[in-house]
């Protein structure tokens, strides 16, 4: 049968193509010894492990068998978010052993354990742990990941900003990390960045960092992450800016304070229930993330549908021209996802944009929506659709929509820099009554603009 053996060059052209076909990738595997690696190259890039799987995967880990060494895993992620019947209560959840028991797994001959069964791992995903369930051995086998460059942690739990600082520092090759959710328990346990006793250093590579589903609990986690001087890309999510506002706005303006000029690029998703909450006003807290230091931003995004932010954002926005001497306009693009369906004075946001601050401006992207219905999509399958039949009325509906709304910035649009984005929502998820999402957008003795 030699004769009909095929070239390996030509057997991961197969697979290749196959890439995203898993149930066809499995059948490759099982074709012969020469299919098995690249087959499971793509099927085992990304492992999703839950604490009831974890004797399952050590069992196959440990046989002489197994080819996950060779598959190249790419992302590792262990959640113990999923509830296992039968589980004693102090072992579910964020008391799970599961993540201690990974780190600390050694194959029957000694010779491997995680880190070399996922030798290649790049991406390193953490959901619900408790980090008080890891001994301090598996605290120490995290550094064995030396490629590791990604982390990302969801309701991840620490006793202290002590222990959050020994994680990172288990990785000095950190590029990227998203923390979403999770806090420390301790609240004295955040740093005081003028305390040099608990000074931290944080991996001198690391240059990206969102914070997801922020809240007060969350504050202490970006304390800890100060001075971050090789920050050059930021996001966080606020879910609302209310009563810790002022300690949130303040925290985040302090870490872009401290990236200085190498910060690129900025994003922001704000979501509340109004401007005013609990009689506090949004403006107070947000006005705390200010730019003076980063002189040198390519990309803000706003995801902000608060009338009251935006205009306010962008006009502190020319005071970084007072601390940059001689200034060089840097930003490229500017992206406010809600802008047509604010309720601002379009002529002092058209004369702003104008500013020096500006000038390198290339792109001012927004979001335009129409609905559409049946006779919008005939000869389409299905209705979930990007675009609407040319000709239909819900394509005209849009075209007049982004012409409307581009002559309420005529100094923009004759630069040539509005990029409207256009997106079609399906009529009938709406009731006819209900105008939360189509809407009016008046603005300063402006004509409404419809949605």
């Amino acid at each position: 049968m030699s004769s009909y053996k095929l070239p390996s060059e030509l057997i991961s052209m197969i697979i290749d193509y196959l890439h995203d076909d898993a149930p066809t990738l499995k059948t490759c595997a099982l074709v012969s010894r020469d299919w098995v690696a690249p087959s499971r190259f793509h099927l085992l890039h990304s492992i999703h492990l839950c604490q009831n799987g974890v004797d399952e995967f050590l069992s196959l880990c440990d046989s002489p068998l197994s080819t996950i060494q060779r598959a190249n895993t790419h992302l590792f992620q262990v959640s113990t978010l999923l509830y296992v019947f039968g589980m004693p209560e102090d072992q579910q959840f964020y008391h799970s052993p599961a993540l201690d028991r990974l780190l600390t797994w050694r194959s029957s001959d000694g010779q491997r354990a995680l880190a070399t069964v996922l030798s290649r791992l790049r991406i390193l995903a953490l959901d619900w742990i408790g980090w008080w369930t890891l001994s301090q051995s598996a605290k120490e086998n995290l550094a064995e990941f030396e490629f590791l460059r990604e982390l990302r942690t969801w309701n991840v739990e620490f006793e202290s900003w002590v222990q959050f600082s020994a994680l990172l520092g288990s990785f000095p090759k950190l590029e990227v990390l998203t923390v979403s959710g999770g806090h420390f328990r301790r609240r004295e346990g955040a740093s005081n960045v003028e305390d040099p006793s608990v000074a931290m250093t944080l991996p001198p590579r690391l240059h990206t960092i969102s914070m997801e589903n922020l809240d007060d609990r969350g504050i202490a986690v970006i304390d800890a992450l100060l001075p971050c001087h090789s920050l050059r890309i930021f996001h966080f999510h606020v879910i609302q800016f209310s009563d810790f506002g002022f300690a949130c706005g303040a925290a985040i303006g302090k870490l872009l304070a401290s990236a200085g000029p190498s910060l690129e690029v900025f994003s922001a998703q704000v979501q509340a229930a109004g401007s005013l909450i609990g009689g506090i006003n949004m403006n107070a807290r947000f006005q705390l993330v200010d730019f003076t230091k980063n002189t040198r931003l390519q990309r803000i995004s706003l995801d902000i549908e608060e009338d009251e932010l935006v205009l306010p954002f962008l006009q502190r926005l020319t005071n970084t021209t007072i601390h940059s001497e001689p200034f060089v306009p840097t930003l490229q693009s500017l992206e406010i996802k809600y802008l047509p369906r604010l309720s601002i004075n379009w002529e002092t946001l058209d004369v702003l944009l104008q500013h020096p601050y500006f000038s390198a401006l290339s792109e001012l992207k927004y979001t335009v929506v129409a609905f559409f219905g049946e006779t919008d999509v005939v000869g389409q399958p299905g209705y979930l659709v990007e675009k609407v039949n040319e000709g239909s009325d819900a394509h005209k509906t849009m075209l007049k929509k982004v012409e409307e709304f581009g002559a309420r910035l005529p100094l923009c649009r004759a630069r040539g820099i509005l990029r409207p984005e256009e997106c079609y929502h399906w009529l009938e998820r709406f009731s006819p009554d209900d105008d939360s999402d189509r809407g009016t957008n008046d603005n300063a003795g402006g004509t409404p603009f419809a949605w």
